[in-house]
Order: structure tokens, then sequence, then C-alpha cells
């Protein structure tokens, strides 16, 4: 620690003052700044003040660091993206996999697709709002799962390991909800489409958002960073190919940055760590794929009566 000399009765010496390059430098900035000449040796790591001034010097710079004693406050940890357990991100993803076994790639006589898929007039003029939900489920075909399942797999398995596998669970279906459902509404043409990537799209998102605030005060460049990487994977992932819905993946990746930005506020790794929530959000979103799924029949099976 650098300490300021005590005071001594006037004499002919000169005050000297060493310690650290940085404590040297902020008193050099004291005393340029009330116009008191001295001398900074930088080499030595030693500054003068003439004799004439050196008690006025010693006044300054005992009331500046007396005033500024504690400041600035260190800024709080950044929260930290932990990870806890072994998450069932096999169980996850590998149900899309046996799910596409069932339903079988896109056909316009298949009943998953039919009552399942993205149709942006049923949704809007029927209210066939489930459709929302189950087109996450749906793949068109084998290329289209095995690409949402490798990228989609390390995404998922890494909010599943940063949040738990129950709130990241809802967290996909819901950010996917909500994106395929902002791109129907900026759509004024209709749209059919299927598939999980705009909740792979939503956990960048999310990753994007808890980075951008994970200190309590951070810097404008520390908030554009890791929204201009979410950015430039949203870039080169989500618009290449004839069939990409681009809309979709951009409204996902929206919803995720603000889904990213609640949870920074959240304490993420309690909530990750508490098991019973964790399950009731995995059963909870579970759930509602199930119903989604049932109220979709219900209407197929209205329609054929």
């Amino acid at each position: 620690m650098n300490t300021l000399p005590p005071a001594r009765p006037d004499g002919p010496a000169p005050l000297i003052l060493t310690g650290s390059s940085q404590y040297l430098s902020t008193c050099s900035l004291v005393l340029q700044a009330v116009r008191i000449p001295h001398d900074y040796d930088r080499e030595a790591s030693r500054l003068s003040v003439p004799d004439p001034f050196a008690r006025q010097a010693l006044y300054h710079l005992d009331t500046y660091f007396v005033e500024n004693r504690g400041w600035p406050e260190a800024p709080p940890p950044a929260k930290r993206l932990t990870t806890t357990g072994n998450p069932p991100t096999i169980l996850m993803i590998g149900a899309l996999v046996i799910f596409y076994l069932v339903t079988g790639p896109w056909e316009s006589r298949s009943i998953w697709f039919q009552t399942g898929a993205i149709n942006s007039a049923a949704i809007r003029d029927s209210g066939q709002w489930w459709r929302l939900v189950t087109a996450l489920t749906l793949h068109a075909d084998l290329v289209h799962l095995l690409g949402n399942s490798i990228i989609g797999g390390f995404l998922v398995h890494l909010l599943n390991r940063t949040v738990g596998a129950g709130l990241s669970f809802f967290l996909l279906i819901t950010c996917g909800t909500l994106g395929n459902l902002l791109n129907i509404l900026a759509r004024d043409q209709l749209h059919l489409s299927v598939g999980f990537s705009t909740s792979i799209f939503a956990a960048i998102g999310i990753f994007s958002g808890i980075r951008a605030v994970a200190g309590r005060r951070p810097a404008l460049r520390d908030i554009l960073a890791p929204l201009g990487a979410g950015a430039g994977l949203l870039a080169m992932l989500g618009v290449s190919g004839e069939r990409t819905d681009l809309g979709a993946h951009l409204f996902g990746f929206a919803c995720g940055i603000a889904a990213g930005l609640l949870l920074s506020r959240l304490d993420t790794e309690g909530l990750a760590a508490d098991n019973r929530i964790q399950a009731v959000l995995f059963a909870l979103t579970a759930i509602i794929i199930l119903v989604c799924w049932n109220l979709a029949f219900d209407q197929a099976a209205g329609v054929i009566l």
C-alpha cells in the first residue's frame, strides 16, 4: 500500500514520494490539476516537489486520497455461465429423431403435417394456435432433422447445463413458439413451415442476452460483443438454403435475447440446482406439447367427421 509521508516541520528538503507507477501517476495528476510544479521520474519511480510547494502539495494530496478512499467501487464479478450435472440432452434430441421416424418426411397427405405444420392462414383465420408449438417437433426431411439435431444438440446441451434441463426445455419451446408467431404476424402471404431450428436460434439468443449484461454496469462494447457474436452465428447458420426460414430464425433469435436478458437478472445458478423446479418445468413443457398435438388431432377428427 502506498502512503503519503507524514507532515514534517518546515525545512529546505523537497517533498519526495515513492511507490507504484499507478500511485505516482495519480499524485502527478492531482498536482497538475492544482498547478503545483513537480518532477515525476518514471524510471526511478519517484516524484519530487520543490520545497516552497511541499506543504501545499501534501495538503492537496492528503485531501484527494481521503475524499476518494474506497472509490471507484469495485465492480461485482461478472455472472458466470455455470454448468451443472449431466442433463438429458440425448433424451430431448432423441425424441425429435424418434418422432421423425413416426411422422416421416413432409408429405401433403400426411396427417401429421396437415394438422401440425405452420400454416399462417389456419393460425390467423381459424385460430389454430397449437401449430406454433407442434411445428417445432416436425422436420421436412432427414437432412433437415440431422442439421437441427447436430447443431441443436450442442447448443441444447450447453443450455441444459447452464440453466437446467427443465428451464432450458421450457425456454426453447416458449421462445420457439413466440418466434413462429412473430414470423407469421410479419408476413402477409401464405406461409408453411416446420422445424426445431427456431428454438435453436432462440438458444443462441439466450446466451447472447445473458452475456450482454453479465456485469452490473457493462460497457457498450461488452453489450455489443455477445450480441454481435450471436448475430454472426445467425448469419452463418440461419440464412443459407432455399427452404431456410430466415424470418423464423431471426424472430427466434430476438425472443432468445429477451429471455437471456431476463435470465441475467435471476439467480440462474440457484434455478439450475433446484431439481424440483426443473422437474416441474420439464413436465409442464412436455404436457404443453402433448396438449397441442391433442388439439391438432381433435381438429383433424372434426374435419373428417
